[in-house]
């Protein structure tokens, strides 16, 4: 089933919330606050599609909020339609100079303001699609340069009519093969990632429990922990339910999982918590590795920003964004909070199942 987009109406008056829940609610997943000054925050984690905004409120009224939101470089896409009772032309440009995208005047007709909502959630979905197509022709221009250069060279040299050393070949051979490999495996994750952002992946999930994933991607990384000296240590409960595509699931763990053993150093102890909380259940990576830039939290898993890349190392550069992107698509969450020289927490929020451990079979 397709997640339905998320709408986040501002309002302080609890009747004008309980309409629009009442409009909308049946199609979208609404969520209402009647408070200003934790929208922004609570947009941040929603990620909303749309935010629907009241001008008069207390203490932070529509337009500063609606700056708050424009302002904010991980809500870009962000549609914001302002919804007042007050039809003055001024008023109206005000929330235009804001970032506002619409100015709706309350009383509205019920058909128009659904029509309105309709036509702004298309909006979004097809300027993501163009910033999505634009940024990823970028980013193959640069993450294809280095590979085709391993290949061009060493091709190069083997069609000179100077001889070579059948050692010479064979270690040319070898890099040629590296390049490649390096250049597939890159075209294969930008069109798996392509796929799933237009839709393409199948999201079927069903309640499962996570943790024997967690193992399965620890057992996946054997020899790699082997190689790098690092050892894994899980806490937290012996099950943990969350209504997943396993599938998906475990490739997610395993990205993670390898992001940490690539940035840990030899005797490092890499952590997997998991927390049981039925409304929140979660899996975390805690790595002893150099951290991140404050600067490439925030869009790390935006992931076609060059600099955000470069953050993991050749030929991965898209894997922490296919593990959000799939995660995200279930209906759950990965955010990361790291300090420089401080190592990096990757947590995975899985989506709740209503029901018990008991009804796994």
């Amino acid at each position: 089933m397709p997640l339905r987009p998320k709408i986040l109406a501002v309002d302080d008056d609890p009747t004008n919330l309980a309409i629009i829940e009442e409009l909308l609610g049946d199609e979208y997943d609404v969520t209402t606050l009647s408070d200003g000054r934790a929208a922004l925050d609570t947009a941040k984690q929603l990620k909303p599609s749309l935010v629907l905004l009241d001008i008069m409120m207390p203490v932070v009224d529509g337009y500063e909020l609606c700056e708050m939101l424009r302002a904010e470089r991980t809500l870009r896409h962000l549609k914001v339609v302002l919804v007042s009772g007050n039809a003055k032309i001024e008023e109206r440009a005000r929330g235009f100079e804001a970032g506002a995208d619409d100015y709706i005047v309350k009383p509205f007709s019920p058909d128009e303001f659904r029509a309105k909502v309709r036509i702004f959630l298309r909006l979004k979905s097809v300027e993501e699609v163009d910033d999505f197509q634009s940024r990823l022709l970028t980013l193959l221009g640069h993450e294809l340069r280095t590979p085709l250069t391993e290949i061009f060279a060493p091709a190069e040299m083997l069609s000179a009519e100077d001889p070579v050393s059948d050692a010479d070949r064979r270690s040319l051979a070898g890099i040629i093969l590296t390049g490649a490999t390096r250049l597939l495996r890159f075209i294969d994750s930008a069109t798996f990632l392509a796929s799933i952002r237009s839709g393409q992946v199948s999201m079927e999930c069903v309640a499962t429990d996570c943790v024997p994933l967690v193992h399965q991607a620890i057992t996946s990384a054997g020899d790699r922990l082997a190689a790098r000296g690092c050892r894994v240590q899980i806490e937290g409960p012996a099950t943990l339910v969350g209504r997943i595509h396993p599938g998906h699931l475990f490739m997610i763990f395993e990205s993670i999982l390898d992001n940490a053993i690539r940035f840990s150093r030899r005797d490092d102890c890499i952590r997997i918590r998991i927390g049981a909380d039925p409304l929140q259940p979660f899996v975390s990576f805690l790595d002893q590795g150099p951290g991140i830039d404050p600067d490439h939290v925030a869009t790390l898993f935006d992931g076609l920003d060059v600099p955000d890349v470069n953050y993991q190392s050749t030929g991965h550069g898209l894997s922490l964004v296919i593990a959000h992107s799939l995660i995200s698509a279930m209906g759950g969450d990965l955010s990361v909070e790291s300090r420089v020289g401080h190592g990096s927490e990757f947590r995975v929020t899985l989506p709740f199942v209503h029901q018990s451990v008991g009804m796994l079979r």
